[in-house]
């Protein structure tokens, strides 16, 4: 049985994973779209929109919303909160562990932190992260998928007779780098901030020093390894877009091909296509997602449980 302390981090992980993912759905399917539109130049059906309409975070949503309606904002809930929970789960209860685990071969604490955030980095790409975010992407650029719980079940059922069941882990390698980085960095820089805030606090905890500290380490992940974020969306993707004729995108034989064609075909800073939006959605996100879980921590240990 996990101990009181892994019980409560799980609780606490799976309630911030839950309140992050519905608060900052819009702002991930906005992320998903700009990058996708920023290479495939879709055109809209009835409007004639230019590029720059399309790939700009504030008027992008009023293109999704104009053309789909506000609730296409909110495409791909279903996989994405799924997942969240999950992986807050995976990353809350096992970080600590494996932190505790690595103190008598990394003593430098900020390398240690880095350390056991990649390790439950990789452990959440493996168990939910790449097949949760291929089906909220499929779900969130398509314009013809049902929504909700039916939608993802259907998707789920045609990309394993469409595609195989190991289609569920295309863009793997681009996910493992973002999410080992993105634990790495995250887990370093809040405990860093924590720190700071604390030491100004004369050690005191405060509820604010987790949404300020989780902001900072979104922010900071975001400028690192959006490159990666961009090449897993588009290798994700690409079987709908293929298939889809509003798309015009290469068939990517490998996520190397995709970050060269990238790279070549549109310049080294495509790689940072979507940052904007990204870094609107994840400063929130992580800020909710940590100052939440400090929150619910604490609520939990201070009711004896």
């Amino acid at each position: 049985m996990p101990t009181t302390n892994v019980r409560r981090s799980l609780i606490a992980g799976g309630v911030a994973g839950f309140v992050e993912a519905t608060a900052t759905c819009p702002l991930d399917t906005i992320k998903t779209l700009i990058q996708v539109r920023a290479r495939t130049g879709q055109v809209s059906s009835t409007l004639n929109i230019p590029m720059f309409f399309r790939t700009h975070p504030i008027l992008s949503t009023g293109y999704t919303v104009t053309e789909q309606g506000v609730l296409a904002l909110w495409k791909g809930w279903t996989p994405l909160v799924s997942g969240v929970i999950v992986k807050k789960i995976i990353r809350f209860g096992a970080y600590q562990q494996v932190h505790d685990s690595l103190a008598s071969y990394i003593k430098r604490k900020p390398v240690r932190s880095f350390s056991a955030g990649m390790v439950v980095g990789t452990i959440e790409t493996i168990a939910i992260v790449t097949p949760s975010e291929l089906l909220k992407i499929r779900m969130q650029t398509s314009t013809s998928l049902p929504r909700g719980g039916s939608g993802t079940i259907a998707l789920i059922r045609d990309i394993i007779s469409s595609e195989g069941l190991g289609a569920l882990w295309n863009g793997f390698a681009p996910t493992l780098v973002r999410q080992a980085t993105n634990q790495g960095i995250r887990f370093t820089v809040v405990a860093n901030v924590t720190e700071l805030l604390r030491r100004q606090q004369e050690g005191q905890f405060k509820h604010w020093h987790g949404f300020v500290a989780g902001g900072v380490a979104g922010a900071v992940s975001v400028l690192v390894n959006n490159g990666a974020d961009v090449v897993k969306t588009r290798m994700q993707n690409q079987s709908v877009a293929i298939r889809d004729v509003s798309f015009r995108n290469p068939n990517y034989s490998s996520s190397f091909d995709c970050l060269r064609k990238i790279v070549s075909h549109e310049g080294f800073f495509a790689l940072w296509t979507g940052a904007t939006a990204r870094i609107a959605r994840l400063v929130p996100g992580q800020a909710i997602t940590f100052g939440v879980f400090g929150t619910a921590e604490k609520a939990l240990r201070d009711a004896g449980y």
